[in-house]
């Protein structure tokens, strides 16, 4: 039935690279639109005017955050798994959010308001190096497994063993990705009310998503990973960093 689904091996391909284009565009078009509305440089005739403002903007990060931390979520994989095929579903699942941040992007809406800072336009070379950190640790810890090339790749054999890697910038925190992520969001050069919306709306969306995703790895590391949860901090770099090891899944 899966087979028939996908239709062998060469669609399900074509399916895992669409969605990962997907997911890169939409990741691609909230950076940028974060830079402009930071550098207070992005043209006003690229804000589609809808009513009620308040709520669209509220809406599209409501709606982000249910789809990208609740398809992450095993008892909702389990489900979903029955009529998407499992080496598709990481796939599916960074296609999905990609769309949504093109269409969160495309009418996200202007706000009144003052700035709430404004600071050197040199600012944005902070912002930008923690673009580049969350790019380069991205890219360097499974970015195939990440986007779903690596499942549809395998697809048919053993599936790779889950392991908890410690080493290069998690030997420092927990959570690289999602620090460099508020790093960028947090140092722009201006703060208007259109851009601390989304800033604070992602904020509140990265809390909620890692105390799930640390429920999760307690479940599937068990003590290995409470180990590690005490020894090395969530986002800041404050402590010796922890030795590197890596623990297989329980």
């Amino acid at each position: 039935m899966v087979r028939h689904w996908v239709g062998g091996s060469g669609r399900a391909a074509a399916v895992a690279l669409a969605c990962y284009v997907a997911a890169l565009l939409g990741s691609a078009a909230l950076a940028l639109l974060v830079l402009l509305l930071g550098m207070d440089a992005r043209p006003s005739w690229l804000f589609v005017s809808l009513p009620t403002p308040w709520l669209i903007d509220a809406g599209w990060l409501v709606l982000f955050a249910v789809q990208h931390s609740g398809m992450a979520r095993v008892s909702f994989k389990r489900v979903w798994t029955r009529w998407i095929p499992p080496f598709l579903e990481r796939s599916v699942y960074a296609g999905l959010s990609g769309v949504l941040l093109l269409g969160l992007v495309a009418t996200w809406q202007p706000l009144p308001g003052e700035p709430r800072w404004s600071g050197p336009a040199w600012l944005v070379v902070v912002a930008l190096g923690f673009g580049a950190g969350l790019v380069l640790v991205n890219l360097s810890f499974d970015h195939a497994g990440l986007f779903g090339l690596r499942q549809v790749r395998e697809q048919g054999q053993p599936p790779t063993p889950e392991r908890l890697l410690v080493r290069g910038p998690y030997r420092w925190v927990r959570h690289p990705l999602m620090a460099c992520l508020l790093g960028f969001l947090w140092t722009q050069p201006l703060m208007t009310p259109t851009l601390l919306v989304l800033v604070a709306g992602l904020t509140a969306y990265v809390a909620v998503a890692l105390f799930l995703e640390e429920a999760d790895l307690v479940r599937r590391f068990g003590d290995a990973y409470r180990d590690y949860r005490r020894r090395v901090p969530a986002l800041v770099p404050w402590r010796r960093p922890a030795p590197a090891a890596t623990f297989p899944a329980l």
